[in-house]
């Protein structure tokens, strides 16, 4: 459970991360393939506007889901009755069991002024 806990925590917190790591490991496809740019070798992009889209893209998809959590909560209460319940304060009962046991508290402090030294045999 620890294990499921730690994978998914870095998770989140490398998410923002994972886009320029793909970059990384893609970079050849992303160059050849997905650059908006090739046509144009003078930009020197190399890939870079599409890590830019993708970046935009979790930094939205991030903002989304904070806005997605802000809501109001309103409730109404339409109806209420007050029920009143009366006991009677106290139940007196009588019994003829007697106690199993009793507490007897024989405990007595004694407060000595000297300390105590065992004698001394030769």
């Amino acid at each position: 459970m620890k294990n499921i806990t730690l994978i998914l925590s870095l998770f989140i917190l490398f998410r923002p991360v994972l886009p320029a790591l793909e970059y990384v490991v893609f970079y050849d496809y992303i160059k050849n393939e997905l650059c908006v740019n090739k046509d144009k070798p003078k930009m020197d992009c190399n890939g870079k506007c599409h890590l830019k889209k993708e970046l935009a893209k979790t930094a939205e998809s991030d903002n989304n889901k904070d806005k997605q959590h802000t809501f109001s909560l309103e409730k109404n209460l339409t109806y209420y009755t007050e029920i009143s319940w009366e006991l009677p304060r106290y139940i007196k009962i009588k019994s003829n069991l007697k106690p199993l046991f009793t507490y007897d508290n024989r405990y007595h402090f004694s407060f000595a002024t000297f300390v105590f030294r065992p004698p001394l045999y030769p």
